[in-house]
């Protein structure tokens, strides 16, 4: 833009040097016969040479000003199209997060879903928990149970073999003294009878010789 306004006031200077140009030759003429030579004026071309001299400074002063201004409002602009650029971004980063709002807010919701499934899992978790408790200390119950029926049951085996060392070993003593005893009535009896027999064969010796017996008892 300040490019084109600059190249319009070359134009300008150069019409203006123009006009000048042509000024003067037309102030140089051949002279023409005039009937009235009186009334021409021959200073007209110089004060308007002068006037269009110091139109010419005013503007090419004016032209410098512009341009100095021009290059600051260029930079000033460069400055604000930077900001503006910037702002441009943000709000098109601002415009695609907002976009992804309803997303996020779908998303929340599935994971508040999730969170609520999961929270009803932990539940039913938690209770899985206690009762796997109360069935671990149950059978824990049922293990020392068993654990005490097994020591138990041990205790009696190790009763009963002992119940049956001692039946056999009172069996074992019981035969023997039934076979001692047996054994020492035989001896009593073989000794009675070798008795009896000694005194039959006396009675039965005395008989012969005296013909009767005599008692003994």
């Amino acid at each position: 833009m300040f490019g084109t306004l600059r190249n319009k006031f070359q134009m300008v200077q150069e019409g203006i040097s123009a006009s000048i140009r042509g000024l003067t030759v037309a102030e140089n003429p051949k002279p023409k016969k005039s009937s009235n030579t009186r009334n021409v004026n021959y200073n007209a071309g110089a004060d308007i040479l002068h006037r269009f001299q110091l139109q010419w400074n005013e503007l090419h002063e004016l032209a410098e000003e512009n341009t100095e201004k021009a290059q600051e409002a260029d930079k000033l602009i460069g400055t604000i199209y930077e900001k503006l650029e910037q702002e441009w971004k943000n709000v098109t980063c601002l415009n695609t997060t907002l976009a992804y709002i309803p997303k996020i807010n779908n998303a929340i919701q599935d994971l508040m879903d999730q969170i609520g499934t999961l929270q009803e899992m932990f539940e039913e978790v938690e209770s899985a928990i206690y009762r796997l408790e109360d069935l671990n200390e149950m059978l824990e119950l049922q293990s020392r149970q068993l654990d005490h029926r097994f020591q138990l049951a041990l205790y009696k085996e190790k009763k009963l073999a002992e119940l049956n060392i001692i039946k056999a070993k009172l069996a074992n003593e019981h035969i023997d003294r039934v076979s001692k005893y047996e054994l020492k009535q035989q001896k009593i009896m073989k000794e009675r009878q070798e008795t009896f027999e000694e005194v039959f064969k006396e009675e039965i010796k005395e008989y012969k010789e005296t013909g009767s017996i005599s008692s003994m008892f």
